[in-house]
């Protein structure tokens, strides 16, 4: 995959160890379709030879933060309306 390409994750710097470590935790988890009360959901669970996906996390909280804030991409469109949050207390 070429740099810039769809769906290319880009990193800073040149050390390959850095990048390595990086990619271990990127790669720790599998994700399990699981279904019941009539929906489908994604269920992520860790490799047992990879514990460590603090990294992983952290890019996940990222790009949650981006979008809350909404940022997009320029070839994704414009984001979905924003639902109306509920409260249930």
């Amino acid at each position: 995959m070429a740099l810039g390409d769809r769906g290319c994750l880009s990193l800073f710097g040149q050390s390959a160890g850095t990048h390595r470590l990086l990619s271990e935790h990127l790669t720790a988890e599998y994700r399990v379709p699981t279904s019941g009360r009539g929906r489908t959901v994604d269920e992520w669970k860790l490799r047992p030879e990879r514990s460590d996906n603090h990294w992983w996390d952290c890019v996940v909280g990222c790009a949650v933060a981006a979008s809350m804030q909404g940022v997009e991409l320029k070839e994704t469109g414009p984001a979905m309306p924003k639902r109306p949050r509920v409260s249930m207390s």
